[in-house]
């Protein structure tokens, strides 16, 4: 899930200052503090959209929403209170629901993370949002004694509806809770001076003591209206499924042991109430509007989405809102991923509702790692750290701050995927292995460093934490070597000769076509890099040891390269490794094509250079082999040419006559996913005609898929599925199918190992000087 930070890192703002930053020495405070003084609704807005963390973020959210149209309507948020569990039941919870979207696909449940609902959504303004936060942590210190055990849980299970439902006595004891509150928020916010709540405890006798002397303000009068959940409290696992599915679901629910000893709090969320009626997409390619109705899409933002919209769509294009931003415009449909309505809420408070029961569990999203060790601050170091970012803010403000809070939905983890790409990271703490959570982070006692690493696409590992907070080690299985035979050269396919010999040395093994992924690309780690990595007379800075130190000369600069992007160092370091791996287990390569974007091309180079066969072979390029032109409503991207790539020392075959052309794939704009499959097998299947030997075929995330799923006899995935399964394949991925019988194929296991590393934050120098 996506959480807050405790501490608002100074790189958190940096990256939204480049956005929206005023100008000249001083600006920038300047500006916070006049959005604030000047604007007391937005003001308000703006602190109870982002948790009350203080006037800096807050700031920022307003400078981030200068085009949400809503911004200046009194549009007050919706809030609910849920008792979420943490722990090993939580680890279950978060296995259930990924098992359950693999095998079954989306049902009502997986909008949310695991809870027991105690509150109701109700209405609140955004003035009262600090009261309402203060208010949950009152009553729990009110109660008293906290739970000494997990709270009793017994499964239900109809064709319509899976969960737990709460023993009575629990469930008495959060009743209870959820009254109080209630109650304290009828006394702090809305006046203690009307009708008493005897008609509550009329039906709950056991909550009599909450009412006495209490009063509440009749609906009618309310400017809050919130009532406590005093139906039978359950915990959904599933709802709005498929009768079918019924019995996979059941086998799913019989393995969770709700008994397990598990921590419960108690947590206060609140959401824009645009929601109400959305799905919540999260953004998983990025988009430069193209025209003026449509919305830019930047890697971790969050967009709301009518089900109709997204159901009735006939060419792909929707209608939503950015999370982020407030703006709303159209936006390719397929860019995005379905994921919980509560990815896109903000919490504004956890109270632990129970005695430690067990070290809390964590991904390693949720650990501060310098050098491969967790780090933690106590609570005063915090608190002197918050207080030290925030500009004349009262200390009211700080108590509803929460500096101890992990769980929260913010633009933090936006902020963290803006600059860094997606890759797979495996980590164990000694033998502990236990799932990873797919919908949810977890609340843990230590702080959580703003730039922690992302295992969003690791599904099996977890890292326990909390009291022990022992060392980390990333397990990279040492790679075999075996030593090369004396035959093992690549062969150039254009020289009769060594195609023949290398025929005859490959006829002891089944015919293999290796298609790879391009590596790490540069506008995917550094977001809108073009305008600051180009001076006024579009020269090239380099600005990041990571970013290339030279860019080759083309017709078109700098504005070719927004959609023909270049790798970056660690994408040709990568390409290397992968090349360097196949030459260690002896692959032969008989035939190398290669799509025409430029990342590509060099992920091309550097895996034959790896290879030790960079000059042996002159890359084909073929346009039949791009990505997805749903993708590309303006047309073709502009490649470099075949001169500007021979002058950027690119050996690429000049004579060569490729089987789709550039024109004809620009007839294509408007391919439909089954279209787009299609020509890629198509391409695929002339190429093996066309070719005897092994064939390397170096493209994009999706050709992994698209040139192999026919030719193994399945059919075209669906939209949605094609995106699930790019989301698996990161950079210099390798898939490999063989030949088992005359034109049948299979995929095999590659021959080498994947290329898998932890993420670099950005260092600022500057960070050193902060006192």
């Amino acid at each position: 899930m996506h959480t807050f930070p405790k501490i608002l890192g100074i790189k958190y703002r940096e990256k939204l200052y480049t956005w929206f930053r005023p100008r000249g020495k001083g600006a920038k405070d300047e500006k916070q503090m006049s959005i604030l003084r000047l604007v007391p609704l937005d003001r308000e807005k703006a602190l109870a959209a982002t948790g009350n963390r203080g006037v800096q973020i807050a700031s920022d959210w307003l400078l981030a929403h200068v085009n949400d149209s809503t911004l200046d309507e009194n549009n007050p948020r919706e809030y609910i209170l849920y008792a979420c569990p943490t722990g090993p039941f939580l680890q279950q919870l978060e296995e259930f629901w990924k098992k359950s979207r693999i095998m079954c696909g989306w049902n009502g449940a997986h909008n949310y993370v695991p809870h027991i609902t105690l509150v109701s959504f109700f209405k609140a303004p955004d003035e009262s949002s600090l009261q309402l936060s203060k208010a949950l942590k009152q009553v729990v210190d009110m109660s008293g004694a906290l739970l000494d055990r997990p709270l009793k849980l017994e499964p239900y299970m109809s064709q319509n509806f899976m969960g737990f439902f709460v023993a009575e006595d629990d469930a008495n004891y959060l009743k209870r809770l959820s009254l109080q509150y209630v109650k304290e928020v009828s006394n702090s916010i809305i006046s203690d001076t009307y009708e008493q709540l005897d008609a509550i405890v009329a039906c709950f006798p056991w909550c009599g003591a909450v009412s006495s002397g209490t009063r509440c303000i009749p609906r009618s009068s309310r400017s809050i209206s919130l009532e406590p959940h005093v139906k039978s409290l359950h915990l959904t696992l599933a709802y709005q499924f498929p009768q079918n599915q019924f019995n996979a679901l059941k086998a799913l629910v019989e393995l969770l042991d709700a008994s397990c000893a598990s921590n419960w709090e108690l947590r206060l969320y609140s959401r824009d109430p645009r929601l109400t009626t959305k799905q919540v997409h999260k953004v998983v390619y990025p988009h430069s509007p193209h025209e003026i109705d449509e919305l830019e899409l930047r890697i971790g933002d969050y967009i709301y989405l009518s089900t109709d919209a997204v159901d009735n769509s006939c060419d792909g294009w929707v209608e939503g809102i950015s999370w982020l931003t407030g703006s709303s415009g159209h936006l390719p449909v397929n860019y995005t991923e379905r994921t919980a309505e509560s990815d896109a809420w903000t919490l504004h408070r956890v109270v632990q509702l129970s005695k430690s029961m067990t070290p809390s569990l964590t991904s390693a999203e949720d650990i501060d790692i310098v050098d491969g060790r967790s780090i933690s601050i106590d609570h005063d170091e915090r608190e002197r750290s918050c207080l030290h970012h925030q500009i004349g803010l009262p200390h009211e403000m700080l108590e509803g701050s929460l500096l101890n809070d992990e769980s929260e939905k913010s633009v933090e983890k936006y902020l963290r995927k803006t600059l860094e790409p997606c890759l797979d990271l495996s980590v164990t703490q000694n033998s502990n292995k236990l799932p990873k959570s797919g919908r949810t982070s977890q609340l843990v006692q230590c702080s959580k460093q703003q730039e922690s690493l992302n295992l969003e696409n690791i599904a099996s590992h977890v890292i326990e934490v909390a009291a022990r907070r022992k060392e980390m080690e990333i397990l990279v299985e040492p790679i075999g070597f075996t030593a090369p035979r004396y035959d093992d050269t690549l062969s150039i396919d254009s020289e009769r000769s060594q195609e023949v010999g290398s025929l005859e040395a490959a006829s002891d093994k089944n015919r293999r076509m290796y298609i790879m992924r391009h590596g790490e690309r540069v506008d995917f780690t550094f977001g809108t890099w073009i305008p600051y990595c180009f001076d006024e007379f579009n020269n090239y800075l380099r600005k990041d040891l990571n970013m290339p130190k030279k860019l080759p000369r083309r017709q078109r600069s700098p504005e070719g390269w927004q959609n023909d992007s270049p790798l970056t160092n660690i994408g040709l370091f990568q390409a290397k490794l992968t090349g360097e791996a196949l030459l260690e287990c002896n692959v032969r390569i008989d035939h190398v094509y290669c799509s025409p974007a430029y990342r590509c091309i060099q992920t091309c180079i550097s895996t034959l250079e790896g290879l030790n066969s960079r000059h042996k072979f002159k890359i084909k390029l073929e346009p039949g082999l791009f990505e997805w032109m749903a993708w590309y409503p303006d047309g073709v991207p502009d490649w470099l040419s075949k001169p500007e790539l021979l002058e950027a020392d690119c050996n690429v075959d000049t004579n060569y006559d490729p089987f789709m052309s550039v024109s004809k794939l620009n007839d294509c704009i408007k391919e439909t996913t089954e279209e787009f499959y299609t020509r890629n097998y198509e391409t695929a299947r002339k190429i093996i005609e066309t070719t005897r030997g092994n064939i390397l075929i170096v493209a994009h995330a999706t050709t992994l898929d698209t040139c192999t799923r026919q030719l193994i006899g399945a059919e075209p995935r669906s939209t949605n599925e094609l995106r699930q399964v790019i989301h698996k394949i990161p950079y210099c991925s390798l898939g490999i199918v063989e030949e088992v019988g005359s034109g049948n194929w299979k995929l095999v296991e590659p021959e080498c190992l994947p290329v898998t590393h932890s993420k670099n934050p950005r260092f600022e120098w500057n960070a050193l000087t902060a006192t």
